[in-house]
């Protein structure tokens, strides 16, 4: 997802469940069926030949996301106990 913001709770629960929220100041410069190229780690979007600067993304939440979401995340963790119903 690109947009110029998002509101902090969504961008919180975006991560939790596997999508990358990506803060483009510049955004609106971007149209329905533009081709998009994303290199997260550089801050980058290119549309149009054009680079748009995205804010970056912390470590830990990539993380989060390239595990799937916050529990398939918290799955891999050591100091999270695992519950079971049976």
């Amino acid at each position: 997802m690109v947009a110029k913001s998002f509101a902090r709770i969504f961008y919180r629960n975006a991560v939790n469940t596997g999508l990358l929220p990506l803060v483009c100041p510049e955004a609106d410069a971007i149209r329905d069926r533009d081709t998009l190229t994303v290199d997260v780690a550089a801050g980058y979007i290119e549309v149009n030949g054009k680079h748009l600067a995205v804010e970056p993304v912390p470590g830990f939440l990539k993380e989060i996301v390239d595990a799937g979401g916050l529990v398939a995340y918290a799955k891999d963790l050591d100091e999270v106990e695992t519950c079971s119903t049976g």
